[in-house]
């Protein structure tokens, strides 16, 4: 005698919910980094949102290591070749 078959298995949509919770992660993090902070450079001193600070710096991490990356890469090449 043949069973039923076997429950259809439901795919969880994982990179929708991975979404989903970074999301709002990322609205968390605006809305409590939203405070004015003073930012001191050597010749001024300005006022911006710590949001825009974090972003600011982190891209500027990003795009440093890229570079570094980069001349890394380019020297690699350079000592191995003939």
């Amino acid at each position: 005698m043949e069973g039923r078959p076997p429950a259809a298995r439901r795919d969880v949509p994982w990179s929708l919910i991975v979404f989903g919770v970074l999301a709002v992660y990322a609205i968390l993090i605006a809305v409590l980094n939203s405070e004015q902070v003073e930012v001191s450079f050597v010749f001024f001193t300005t006022e911006i949102s710590l949001l825009v600070l974090i972003l600011l710096c982190l891209g500027i991490g990003f795009a440093g290591g890229y570079l570094f990356d980069r001349l890394r890469a380019r020297r690699k090449r350079g000592a191995s070749a003939p």
